[in-house]
């Protein structure tokens, strides 16, 4: 385009008509295209200014034309240049937008967030002397192992990166609820008192997250019962939601309301009012698509609705008329289905991420793309996003087995953490630990479990928590504590804690 704004391709259609002219071939051999034809122009232009004259002559009077007079010196290069780096990723597409969100609710001066700019702080050193060094047969060399991983009778993956100057963190396996089938969606309510869990045959469970809590300090501590029957087990489990005719992909709680959004491959969006009696498991209303629902998101104002489907363009409902939306802008949307939507606390601003391997970033109030990221994942598509706490950073997953931390002030990459082959169908990361770890999955049947990553250097912690045996599909941070839920192919949902032993 800035080619042609120069005038490259004015005389393009009267090169094309010539070689037309000229029995209908160019060069006695083919007809070319106008956009062509600039091409070779260009070519010829180009050999000239790298001295090949001869050559630039040859290949003009063959083609019958003119060497492009009308733009800079090396103008091939440069559009080659800018076609090279935007195909591998390396140019943002125009300069970027600096991000300007402010956390809601604010940040208190307690409030533990990710912050780059300032490192945490290492562990006080000891006020006691520092013991001798155990013995080699001292097991308190050992690293510690996730008592999940204990209780399955097999030891968890061996903590790497312990260069770090910093204890492992604590994991606790809280309560397990089991699924007929795979469990593929995971979301918390906004007060975290509630988590809800989406299922392949289309039925949802909402667990009360005190009520876990409760079951795993019934089997803790001195006085603590080695057996718990099975209605203790259930009671966590506050009701049933059966409506949608195929699994269940996304989930996501009304702000405010005692309201559940669902979205399926059945290609509708469900909304479930959770002040009806246990007995109702039938949505009140219905938002029906024409592509499998992948993600939902819901503005913090509660009056609007996100959802992204298998089609490139991102629906935006108004709660209030049920109308849908989309960007007035059709080069906004993207070449490929949406998989994931988040949107920020203040609701200026939402990310989107899609298989055409982009993230981009929107104005949540005109609908307006502001910046892209593209080939965020070499390329792959990127399947999961998060915003820290703090709204400075972005994780994302992808399809290349690698999740990934960016800086939104400035769109750079701060860096990748991830191992294992670097091809996967889905991935996803969230924040864990107040933001001092990222616990992280992917379909890699070699993982097949949540990884722990350090979050302000990307070095991996625990390589295997010891959770699952098969790929974990959904996973989701509590908002208001450092517990973790997750939800995977060997039909159970773990809900366990990451503890920062550091900061008791």
């Amino acid at each position: 385009p800035g080619l042609a704004a120069s005038g490259v391709a004015d005389g393009a259609g009267d090169m094309a008509a010539a070689a037309a002219a000229n029995g209908g071939t160019a060069g006695g051999q083919r007809e070319f295209s106008a956009l062509k034809v600039t091409f070779y122009e260009l070519l010829v232009r180009q050999l000239q200014d790298d001295g090949f004259v001869t050559e630039a002559q040859s290949l003009a009077q063959q083609l019958h034309i003119e060497p492009n007079a009308r733009v800079e010196r090396d103008a091939l290069l440069e559009a080659y240049g800018k076609s090279y780096k935007w195909a591998f990723g390396d140019e943002q597409a125009g300069a970027w937008v600096p991000i300007n969100c402010s956390p809601v609710p604010p940040l208190g001066p307690n409030d533990r967030t990710l912050n780059l700019d300032t490192p945490p702080a290492a562990p006080p050193p000891a006020s006691v002397p520092t013991p001798p060094p155990p013995a080699p047969s001292d097991p308190r060399r050992q690293p510690p192992v996730p008592p999940a991983a204990a209780a399955a009778g097999r030891p968890a993956e061996q903590p790497v990166g312990m260069n770090i100057p910093r204890k492992a963190p604590e994991i606790r396996l809280l309560y397990t609820a089991s699924h007929k089938q795979a469990c593929r969606s995971v979301a918390f309510s906004a007060d975290g008192r509630s988590v809800a869990t989406g299922c392949l045959d289309g039925s949802i469970k909402i667990l009360d997250c005190a009520r876990m809590r409760s079951c795993a300090a019934s089997t803790e501590g001195p006085i603590g019962r080695m057996r718990v029957t099975e209605e203790e087990l259930s009671k966590p489990v506050t009701r049933i939601l059966h409506d949608h005719l195929l699994g269940v992909t996304c989930l996501a709680f009304h702000p405010t309301n005692p309201t559940l959004f669902s979205g399926s491959v059945d290609k509708a969006v469900k909304i479930f009012d959770l002040t009806r009696p246990p007995g109702h498991k039938k949505a009140f209303s219905v938002l029906q698509d024409v592509h499998a629902v992948r993600c939902l998101s819901i503005h913090p104002c509660g009056d609007f609705l996100f959802v992204g489907t298998a089609h490139q363009a991102i629906r935006l409902y108004d709660l209030q008329t049920l109308n849908c939306f989309t960007t007035f802008n059709q080069a906004h949307h993207h070449s490929a289905g949406v998989n994931d939507l988040r949107c920020t606390g203040d609701g200026r601003v939402f990310a989107s991420a899609s298989s055409d391997g982009s993230i981009r970033l929107w104005d949540a109030v005109s609908h307006r793309m502001l910046n892209t990221i593209p080939k965020a994942h070499s390329g792959a598509s990127v399947t999961s996003l998060r915003w820290s706490r703090g709204l400075r950073y972005l994780l994302s997953a992808g399809a290349d087995g690698r999740t990934r931390l960016w800086d939104v002030r400035n769109g750079q990459e701060l860096f990748s953490m991830g191992f294992g082959p670097r091809a996967c169908d889905f991935g996803t990361a969230v924040f864990a630990g107040g933001e001092r770890y990222i616990a992280g999955s992917n379909s890699n049947a070699r993982v097949a479990d949540v990884s722990l990553f350090d979050a302000y250097t990307g070095s991996p912690i625990f390589t295997k928590l010891g959770m699952h045996q098969m790929p974990v599909h959904a996973l989701e941070a509590s908002p208001v504590d450092n517990t973790v839920m997750t939800g995977c192919d060997d039909h159970n949902a773990r809900y366990f804690s990451v503890e920062d032993r550091n900061n008791p």
